[in-house]
This record gives C-alpha cells, structure tokens and sequence, in this order.
C-alpha cells in the first residue's frame, strides 16, 4: 500500500490595497473608499495629513453613507485629530482583525468643522469577499 502525501494548504498571497484620497473641505458626508462589487472592506489602517497650515481638526471615520458618526454609531471606526501641518492615524490592525464593512458598503468621512485646505486621507485595506 502507498503511503498518503499530507494534504497542505496552498497559503494565499496576502497583498494590502492602498487608496489615496483628497478630503472635501465642507462637513458633508465624502465617500472616501467603494469596494469592488460583492465585495467587503477591512481596514487595516487609516491616516489623514495636513499638507498646509490649516489649524487642528477632527475627522469622522465610519462605514455606510449616514451624514455623520453618529447616525450609525455601530458603524464607526474612528475619529482622527490632525493637528495644524501634522498628521494622525488609527490603530494598525492585523490581517483579519481590523474593522469590516458589510458587502457593497461604503468607507465614509466627514469633518466635523469645514476644512479651508485639502487633506490627504490614506487608506490600507483589504478586500474579502
């Protein structure tokens, strides 16, 4: 009789997806990320520069398309607090552990007192389906 081969799993190619995006300047709700189709968002870390001298701000993170954080507190991720010509971030999440959207839905931001000047948001994040 012929001894049996283990049976190994094939490991997957874990490659994280990054998304540079401009803010709006207004407190309105701005999409920042859309998933592909049928697909989730897993954030595993997002953060938010200052690129000219703007004073401090707060930045709501949070999935869906309510017009603030608190529409859906369920649904929040963070808030950043970018000082004047700095930057924040969240947390870094490993693979797997960090927040995750429901298929279809949007990753979503949104000043809590209008901007003057752009900011650049980076998103790392993975898509599962």
């Amino acid at each position: 009789m012929r001894a049996k081969t283990p049976i190994r799993p094939r490991p997957r190619r874990f490659a994280p997806k990054l998304r540079a995006h401009d803010s709006n300047t207004s407190t309105t709700r701005n999409t920042i990320l859309t998933p592909a189709t049928g697909k989730r968002i897993r954030i595993i870390r997002i953060r938010g520069i200052q690129e000219s001298a703007d004073g401090r701000h707060l930045y709501e993170l949070y999935f869906g398309t309510g017009a603030n954080i608190a529409t859906n507190a369920d649904k929040a991720i963070d808030t950043l607090d970018i000082l004047d010509l700095s930057d924040d971030e969240t947390r870094t999440y490993e693979r797997g552990e960090g927040p995750r959207g429901l298929r279809n839905e949007v990753l979503s931001g949104r000043w809590k007192t209008a901007a003057t000047s752009v900011h650049k948001i980076m998103v790392e994040y993975e898509e599962e389906s």
